[in-house]
């Protein structure tokens, strides 16, 4: 497994899939060391046969997402078009169409904090600084309830 920025073009996002790899818009990455952790917790899950979907790929979004509705992860993924992606790539040879590139994140903090549901005092007590670990406090805790269920 390998975590990296870059771009994939995608013609019609009801038909793309990836079975290779995972891809997160990177409006919402707020590190690369997140995605990783969430890719980490999902895989160490789908191993257990503790799994949500048929999908590796889909399973990382889902914890990335901290969401059990694939619907509501996927509004996490790629759109129609040119991406700005995190990638966890799962297996190198065989994802098509990416392309690595190396930007720094460039997250929407309002989409960020409106997905995790991350209130204004807990930003206000940690500092948009610490976005990151109130994020990785979502998904640890999503993973939690899933080793639990």
């Amino acid at each position: 497994m390998r975590v990296t920025f870059g771009e994939i073009y995608v013609e019609d996002q009801s038909k793309f899939r990836a079975e290779h790899a995972a891809f997160i818009n990177a409006k919402y990455v707020v590190s690369l060391e997140v995605v990783e952790f969430a890719a980490k917790k999902a895989i160490k899950n789908w191993n257990a046969g503790r799994r949500i979907s048929r999908s590796l790929p889909i399973e990382i979004l889902l914890h990335y997402a901290a969401t059990r509705q694939i619907k509501d992860a996927l509004k996490l993924g790629v759109g129609k078009g040119v991406n700005r992606v995190a990638a966890v790539i799962l297996d190198e040879g065989k994802v098509e169409g990416f392309e690595e590139k190396e930007f720094k994140p460039e997250y929407d903090v309002d989409a960020v904090v409106k997905h995790y549901g991350i209130t204004k005092e807990e930003l206000k007590i940690a500092g948009l600084e610490k976005l990151s670990l109130l994020v990785r406090e979502r998904i640890a805790l999503f993973s939690a309830f899933e080793e639990v269920v």
